[in-house]
């Protein structure tokens, strides 16, 4: 990690001039120290290019001075500058030709050797380069759908958090509910034994129940029964002419017997209540 970690960092200094800032990690440092392998091999092979382009420039270079030599021993010795200067740039276009398609010699074979060659080259770069955009516009879609899945899971996300929220909200007011159900029951609860307590310190018999007061009722509907009759015959006896002794006469059976009545509700009630 250490060894890996100081070649990066003096391949950073050769390739930047200083070293920026970046997080230091084990990832990090492997990608970085790829590269910085992968960049000595490349710059090794494109040194050994030099070194091959120097090597035949400098053949083209003698090639051409050979010919220039068959020229003028051809053309003779008196051959004016003026007339080999054509020739010259002719060779010169040789060279360099030779040189941009790098070949040996400035043969016609040669040439057409190397426009083959360079012409096979191109179109596996071609070829090349249509298989690298399929893959780019097969990442690109891939990297879509990811996109619209995250975006999906967003959304998901939100709604869940959403109805998190919303069953948060709604368990605390069941809580808030339930204690509040528990102190009121708690309270009734308090009020009943009070009230028995009550009840118990007045000696008050549990024969009043509810069953016994709706008896009650029942009686006292019977003697509103019983006494309707008497309040008609008393209604009849107000329809007479006046007649003080009569009227009194027919008053007082008609106390008597609604005092009988009463006097059998009261012992009725009294009896109740023992």
């Amino acid at each position: 990690m250490c060894d890996k970690n100081k070649q990066v960092s003096e391949w950073l200094k050769v390739v930047l001039g200083e070293v920026p800032w970046f997080e230091v990690n084990m990832r990090t440092i492997d990608i970085l120290y790829k590269l910085s392998k992968d960049s000595e091999q490349r710059g090794q092979e494109i040194g050994w290019l030099v070194e091959d382009v120097k090597q035949k420039t400098g053949e083209c270079k003698a090639d051409g001075a050979y010919h220039q030599k068959v020229l003028q021993s051809a053309l003779g010795e008196n051959v004016s500058r003026g007339k080999l200067k054509p020739m010259s740039r002719s060779l010169n276009t040789l060279e360099s030709m030779a040189i941009a398609f790098k070949t040996k010699d400035t043969k016609v074979a040669s040439f057409l050797a190397s426009t083959n060659y360079q012409t096979k080259v191109l179109l596996e770069m071609e070829e090349e380069n249509r298989e690298l955009q399929k893959k780019l516009r097969n990442l690109e879609k891939k990297k879509n759908e990811v996109l619209n899945s995250q975006k999906s899971l967003q959304i998901q996300i939100s709604k869940v958090q959403k109805a998190q929220e919303v069953e948060s909200v709604e368990t605390e007011e069941r809580l808030l509910n339930k204690n509040f159900m528990e102190k009121k029951f708690q309270e009734m609860t308090s009020r009943v034994r009070s009230a028995e307590e009550k009840l118990a310190s007045r000696e008050v018999t549990w024969s009043l129940t509810h069953h016994c007061i709706e008896e009650i009722s029942e009686q006292l509907s019977v003697v509103k029964q019983e006494m309707d009759p008497l309040k008609r015959k008393l209604q009849a006896y107000h329809g007479l002419p006046l007649s003080v002794p009569l009227a009194r006469l027919a008053v007082a059976e008609s106390k008597k017997e609604l005092e009988a009545l009463d006097a059998i509700l009261d012992e009725r009630i009294d009896w109740r209540h023992t």
